[in-house]
Parts: C-alpha cells; sequence; structure tokens
C-alpha cells in the first residue's frame, strides 16, 4: 500500500539511498514504514559527476587485481557525494531531519566474491562520512553479515519484495532487471525463493559504450538492428555461472567488458557489433522462457519488473514475447503500486527500518544463510 503524504511531522520516516550496477545515478527515496503499511513520500534522481562515475566504472569492471589506494579515494568521494545528494533531497523534500529514524546506505559494489576462499562483499562509499555529512545515522555493509552467516550476500531484495508486493494467499514474482538480473518468488509476506540468475543490463550497456552508442542503448534500438546469432549465445549460456544452482549471486566483477572479449575470443568468428548486443539482449531475456515454463502452475500476470531494464522497450518486448503474452500485458510493479526506478532504493530504506528496530531475518531460501541475522552496521554522526 503506497499512500502519498505531505505532512510536516512524520513518524518511522526512512530514506533510501541506491546505486545501483548500471552506475547511471544516485536514486534516493523517503518512506514511512509500519507494521504492515508503506507510505511513500518523495523519491528523487541524482546523477553522478563524470569523472566521480569513471573511476567506478574503471573499479568495479575490473577482472585485475584493486588498487587500494584508488578504491579508498572513490569511498571516500562517493560518500561525499552520497552525502551532499541526501542532504539536497531532504531539502527539496522539505523533510525535517529531526524527523528521519536512519539513512539505508546500500553503496557501491566493487567486488562480490562470496564464494572465494575468504568470502566477502566490497561495497564503497563510506557510511560513517555520509553520517558526518548528513548528521542522520545511516546504515550500511548490509551484505556482510549473511556471508559471514554462509549466505550469499545478495540477493536481499526479496525481503522487501514479500513486504510491499505481497497479497494473501496470492504466489507473485517480482524480477528486477538491474546490471544484474534476480528475481524474488513470495506467497504472500512469505519468500519462496530469489536469486541472481545472471546478466540484466550490465552487457548491454558494456558493449554499447564500447562502441560509442552512449552510455545505454536506448529502448534497444540497436541491439534491434542486429540478429541473434545462436552459436554464440549457446557459448554464453555455457559459462560456469549459469550451471550454478541457487543460491547464487554475481556481480559486474564477473560479468563486464573484459567478460565479454573473453567470450568473443572463444568464440573465434566474426560478429558484426549489433549482432553481439542483440545476442547479449537475447541472453537477458532467455530466463524468462524457463521461468514460464517453471511457473505453469499459477497466471503470468502475477510476474512484474522492476530495475532499468523496465525502461527498455525493445528488452519488454522480448520478455513478453518470451513468456507468451502480449507487450501490454507485461507488468511492471508500478501496476502493484511502486514505480520500478525506487524499488531497489525503497528496499534499503526498508532495510534500514528492520536494522533499527533489531528485527533479524531468515534468508536461508534466498542466499543461503544459516539461522536468523540481523543486516547492516550503524553509523551515527561522530
Amino acid at each position: 500500500m503506497i499512500q502519498s503524504q505531505a505532512t510536516a511531522t512524520m513518524k518511522n520516516l526512512y530514506i533510501g539511498v541506491m546505486s545501483g550496477t548500471s552506475v547511471d545515478a544516485i536514486d534516493i527515496v523517503a518512506v514511512e514504514i509500519f507494521d504492515d503499511s508503506f507510505n511513500f513520500i518523495n523519491a528523487d534522481s541524482f546523477e553522478f559527476e563524470e569523472s566521480l562515475r569513471k573511476d567506478i566504472l574503471e573499479i568495479s569492471r575490473s577482472n585485475s587485481r584493486l588498487n587500494k589506494s584508488a578504491v579508498k579515494l572513490v569511498d571516500q568521494k562517493l560518500a561525499d557525494t552520497y552525502g551532499k545528494a541526501i542532504n539536497e533531497f531532504i531539502s527539496r523534500s522539505k523533510i525535517n531531519k529531526s524527523d528521519i529514524e536512519a539513512v539505508g546506505l546500500h553503496g557501491q559494489t566493487i567486488l562480490h566474491k562470496p564464494n572465494a576462499e575468504n568470502p566477502f562483499s566490497l561495497q564503497v562509499g563510506d557510511g560513517q562520512i555520509v553520517s558526518n555529512i548528513t548528521g542522520l545515522t545511516v546504515i550500511d555493509d548490509f551484505r556482510s553479515a549473511d556471508i559471514n552467516a554462509g549466505g550469499q550476500g545478495a540477493p536481499l531484495a526479496p525481503l522487501f519484495h514479500a513486504f510491499f508486493f505481497g497479497q494473501d494467499n496470492e504466489v507473485r514474482v517480482v524480477v528486477n532487471i538491474g546490471g544484474i538480473s534476480n528475481e524474488s518468488t513470495f506467497e504472500g509476506r512469505k519468500i519462496i525463493s530469489g536469486y541472481d540468475y545472471g546478466p540484466g543490463n550490465v552487457l548491454l550497456d558494456a558493449w554499447a559504450k564500447y562502441n560509442g552508442i552512449g552510455d545505454y542503448d536506448e529502448d534497444g534500438e540497436w541491439a534491434k538492428t542486429g540478429t541473434v546469432n545462436k552459436k554464440f549465445l549457446s557459448l554464453l549460456l555455457n559459462d560456469e555461472f549459469m550451471f550454478i544452482h541457487p543460491p547464487k549471486s554475481t556481480g559486474t566483477d564477473y560479468f563486464n567488458l573484459d567478460w565479454i572479449f573473453q567470450k568473443i575470443g572463444e568464440f573465434n568468428k566474426k560478429l558484426r557489433p549489433e549482432d553481439i548486443q542483440r545476442t547479449f539482449l537475447e541472453l537477458t531475456t532467455g530466463f524468462f522462457v524457463c521461468f514460464r515454463d517453471e511457473t505453469l502452475d499459477f497466471r503470468l500476470n502475477k510476474i512484474a519488473i522492476s530495475g532499468g531494464g523496465s525502461k527498455n522497450k525493445f528488452l519488454m518486448s522480448e520478455i513478453a514475447d518470451a513468456l507468451l503474452i502480449a507487450d501490454d500485458d507485461l507488468l511492471t510493479t508500478a501496476d502493484w503500486g511502486l514505480d520500478p526506478q525506487w524499488v531497489e532504493a525503497a528496499g534499503f530504506a526498508y532495510l534500514a527500518c528492520l536494522r533499527v528496530n533489531e528485527i533479524s531475518v531468515n534468508l536461508s531460501k534466498v542466499t543461503g544463510s544459516k539461522g536468523k541475522i540481523m543486516l547492516g552496521n550503524i553509523k551515527r554522526p561522530d
């Protein structure tokens, strides 16, 4: 349930901040969260300074060893950017800072290694700096507790999806297509499953930028000019990540431009750039064919798309085709009450609420972690 509210004094007010794997912008939302309801107050998006965006992309899209000083510099610069954006958002929204319980700050993922010998997930955007700049309580580092409990540390979105979009005695699915694609399946507010199934926009964006199309392929217009190369697609589908059974998670440190060139090298046949782009789009939509076949026990109109991929008209049309439904019948989370652009940020506002109220969660069906855990670390102004 969402209700717009402009009351001067608010309770249970949380800020959620998200800059996703596509590194397109910083999304900030303000929401009121209650036991069984959720009031949307305001949302806005803030563009990255181009030099900072470039630095983030360089350190988050590389398989090589990271430069610690470069990471630390980005950590501080991004935190400063987050803090200023939050202050500007609060001012624009005419919100009293004293009404804000906490800020849920995801940070920018640089490395996600849940299966390493010493597993970890690294996000930059120091929460303590953000807390000092804003004067607010900040909850950050949401993934470490889950990894320390034996989990993948991702995805965490199913917790919010089930809370906000769940309907009694109804099985629903939210598929988030950000840089990485993941799904949440839930009945009412009970989570059934949730996992990363592979690349969403990350390959499309990286290949478009490399070929001078832009930071992304708007509405999939460039992909539309290409043709799916079925042999190349088969090679992509044979990547080792595709054969890992859930729980599983991944990141842009795995699926990136290096990965693209590796696969092109393995294919060892000449491909037109637009055909590669079209094949990447088919890779993203291919999951829905399997998904359709696995979900015949409930109606396909119980699936909704969120994330930046929902804005790609050609991608959405191809997803509808994969599900054997008309384009107009493919839902986004807007049909369920929340614009796809704000779902992830709202989710971290919700996770901040859980942490502030010391509510532990069981993510065993999603990440594979053991027992109940509390997600996030609390940072208060020095």
